[in-house]
């Protein structure tokens, strides 16, 4: 029987080594043939471009040949023009090299002169902790960029990035639907959320079995709820629901008060005056270990300053307190 995951990887592979392989012509050829569709002429190109004619008749053939088209029309003692296919070409290669020459101008990566509006968004039950620091660094290291920011739940997050209303969206890697790329920023693994007094907080890790009596604090979210039963049940557990929160900051004051138990895969650490913290330790379970990824939409025209918002997410996200001791 065909192995189709062994063939997924292996096309997997192949595109990226296409698309990591350079294509089969010069910029310097590109110019040529711009220069020969402006002045339609072949000769005038060269004289323009301080080149033999020859030169820029390679320089088509040569493209000519390997896009499988003729891009111009030659017409005796009255010089040359563009095809339709030509005509669509020549729209093309103005765009690229208006890019090189972005990137081969004086200042191109400089930060600070770096334009935009960048949306964000940002699973809710991070954001506090992601959005903020975001702010700051942005401000600091693209000032001439403009930053909006939204949070929300998984499916909203999700939504956003299809219709464009968000450019870049900090979540878990929870069946992302083909159409969205992302970036992996670091693993959270599920983690059983404790009063700080509870006798399990001694452990290392805590197994499945150990919470069979405990009552449980859901944080009833959409996808996050789901999860977290399907976490417990698949170890033949059935939760005793004593809570249902919608905020983590709701979810730890509750643990925190000693009412019961909690899984997050975001754990910070969390203290309320007078009535207790929390802990938090590795879960020993089969459930899947997401990571924190941002994402966009394949459709998302992805500029420089977007790469500078993702760096400055890495390393936000890098250093975030993922556990409460």
């Amino acid at each position: 029987m065909p192995n189709s995951h062994q063939d997924n990887q292996d096309n997997q592979e192949r595109a990226g080594d296409i698309a990591l392989r350079a294509p089969d012509f010069s910029l310097r050829q590109l110019s040529y043939f711009l220069a020969a569709a402006q002045y339609q002429s072949i000769q005038q190109a060269a004289v323009a471009l301080h080149v033999s004619g020859p030169a820029v008749s390679a320089a088509i053939s040569h493209l000519e040949t390997m896009l499988g088209v003729p891009l111009f029309r030659r017409r005796h003692a009255r010089g040359v023009i563009l095809t339709e296919e030509g005509s669509a070409f020549a729209v093309q290669c103005r765009g690229i090299l208006q890019d090189a020459r972005e990137i081969a101008s004086a200042g191109s990566l400089d930060r600070n002169a770096l334009r935009g509006q960048i949306r964000v968004g940002c699973l809710t039950t991070f954001a506090p902790l992601v959005i903020p620091p975001l702010l700051s660094a942005a401000r600091e290291q693209i000032p001439g960029a403009k930053l909006t920011w939204t949070e929300g739940h998984h499916e909203y997050l999700i939504e956003a990035l299809r219709t464009g209303t968000l450019d870049l969206a900090v979540l878990y890697d929870f069946e992302i639907p083909s159409g969205i790329q992302f970036t992996t920023l670091r693993d959270a693994p599920l983690q059983v959320v404790l009063p700080a007094s509870h006798p399990l907080a001694a452990l290392d890790s805590i197994a499945p079995a150990d919470l069979t009596t405990e009552p449980f604090i859901l944080l009833d979210l959409p996808r996050t709820r789901e999860y977290m039963l399907a976490a417990l049940s698949s170890h033949g557990q059935l939760p005793r629901i004593s809570e249902m929160v919608t905020s983590i900051s709701m979810l730890l004051g509750i643990v925190a008060a000693g009412h019961g138990f909690s899984l997050l895969n975001f754990c910070p650490p969390y203290m309320v005056p007078g009535v207790g913290k929390v802990v938090s330790r590795p879960f020993q379970s089969q459930a899947r270990q997401p990571c924190i990824v941002v994402a966009h939409s394949y459709r998302y025209h992805y500029p420089r300053v977007a790469a500078v918002m993702v760096e400055c997410l890495a390393t936000i996200v890098d250093n975030l307190v993922m556990q409460a001791d």
